[in-house]
């Protein structure tokens, strides 16, 4: 005959049955936390890493001391208003602008308007990479839109032999 489990033993078996229950039961509201997080957190931050291109861009306009000073404040407008749009676009995006890279800074002062060309092609690629969600009203295009106008004045200032 089997013998009976004492209520000290059978109250134990208890416990780590319910402690192994509320285990299992955390580490499934842990995994579901992290799966249903990993989408947002997965996005690139293609929008931040463009405005640290397009304010590197503008500092290397800015730096340039030549002529064209007309045609290099309206470059810088619309790298400003690009700017703009792209905030916009991350704001949108559940980014928080206040965390984007800092600007390059001009770290040499040998053809300024080559570099301004180089960063304002990063930052065209980074905003073309960047999500166009219904709720940010084409802020992406009008974001392009700016960086290919301020390329196209840029383009014409090293054309017309300044560099």
């Amino acid at each position: 005959m089997p013998e009976a489990e004492s209520p000290l033993t059978k109250g134990r078996n208890n416990m780590r049955i319910l402690k192994s229950l509320g285990v299992a039961v955390c580490a499934l509201m842990a995994l579901a936390v992290f799966t249903t997080a990993t989408p947002a957190l997965a996005q690139e931050p293609h929008y931040l890493r463009a405005l640290s291109d397009l304010r590197t861009a503008r500092d290397y306009i800015q730096f340039d001391r030549g002529q064209f000073n007309g045609e290099r404040h309206h470059a810088v407008d619309e790298i400003n208003k690009a700017i703009e749009e792209v905030k916009h676009a991350a704001w949108d995006d559940g980014k928080n602008t206040q965390f984007a890279p800092p600007a390059q800074g001009v770290t040499t002062g040998w053809a300024p308007i080559h570099q301004a060309l180089h960063w304002l092609a990063e930052a065209k690629g980074h905003v073309a990479e960047g999500v166009d969600a219904p709720q940010n009203a084409g802020l992406r295009d009008k974001a392009l839109f700016h960086i290919t106008e301020a390329e196209r004045i840029v383009n014409h200032i090293r054309e017309s032999g300044v560099q």
